[in-house]
């Protein structure tokens, strides 16, 4: 599978869930697009978390710098100005492989068909990819999608961050016929990683969790609003693909608002429709999904 994200903490999270399964998920590739944090940051944090995981056979790809019509906007005041809290990792293992990231999600297609992509980041690389070349449509197996919020956002009232920063991306890729699976912000706050549980995984010696757990404290108190705890949205993107045994997934028909306005980015599902383009999360069995995650990051071998 590709992984096409805005490292970011909950970025880094679902990287590492990645890394943690390869008997369920094969990674062949990770593309970094601007988001979180500006893209040298992004690509950058990929490399920091492959070189915590080990697994420096994966190549990173730095993709798309900017939205494609609006101007950039990130989120520094929420993973920090380095997009991982300011956690200490080990360094970059290797450097950025040398094609584009869209061009690394075409090749990657090419060179294997059915290959699922899990987009946890604004969706500028791979609208870029289905425009530059159609065909590769037909060749993805299975797109999940985190972003999203139909009853809320996370930006805007309306609006949740990663359709938010690109929402004409975000149509492009909602309708281009592949039925994406979203994982909306509906879904990622019925799972919130309490502070108890983000102190008691910060505080085991195993696997990655001191890290993660670091990375999930500074995020959960960078955020200045009371809230149940921090949210993982994208590791909620990667572990549909691992556990989907855990999720109540419907289909619906997805729209993306791209007019100017306080209604710009909001995502609007209809699951009447006789017509669906995509599935979207409803459900989940919250604590089978937490505790899975705490224990792959508790027993990843360092």
């Amino acid at each position: 599978m590709l992984i096409d994200c805005d490292p970011g903490i909950d970025d880094a999270i679902a990287l590492l869930l990645a890394f943690t399964v390869p008997e369920a998920l094969h990674v062949t590739a990770v593309t970094a697009v601007a988001g979180n944090v500006p893209l040298e940051t992004t690509s950058r944090n990929a490399l920091r978390v492959r070189g915590l995981a080990a697994r420096p056979e994966v190549p990173v790809f730095a993709g798309c710098p900017r939205p494609l019509v609006a101007q950039p906007y990130f989120a520094s005041e929420v993973h920090g100005a380095d997009g991982l809290g300011g956690v200490p990792l080990p360094g970059e293992s290797g450097g950025l492989a040398a094609q584009h990231g869209v061009d690394a999600i075409i090749e990657q297609l090419a060179a294997h068909p059915g290959l699922s992509i899990a987009a946890v980041g604004p969706l500028t690389n791979v609208a870029v990819a289905l425009v530059k070349r159609p065909d590769i449509a037909d060749r993805i197996g299975k797109l999940v999608i985190m972003g999203g919020g139909l009853a809320f956002g996370n930006v805007t009232p309306a609006a949740e961050f990663n359709i938010f920063v690109d929402p004409e991306a975000a149509r492009t890729v909602i309708e281009a016929g592949l039925r994406p699976v979203l994982v909306p912000l509906d879904a990622t706050h019925r799972a919130p990683v309490t502070a108890h549980a983000i102190e008691e995984l910060a505080a085991c010696g195993d696997g990655v969790a001191p890290e993660a757990g670091a990375m999930l404290r500074a995020y959960h108190g960078n955020v200045g609003i009371e809230r149940p705890g921090a949210y993982v949205h994208d590791a909620m993107a990667l572990a549909v693909l691992i556990w989907p045994e855990l999720f109540d997934i419907r289909p619906a028909r997805l729209s993306v608002v791209t007019d100017s306005g306080p209604e710009r980015g909001r995502t609007v599902a209809d699951f009447a429709s006789r017509e669906p383009n995509a599935e979207v999360v409803v459900e989940l069995d919250a604590d089978a999904f937490l505790n899975r995650l705490f224990e792959r990051l508790r027993s990843f071998p360092r």
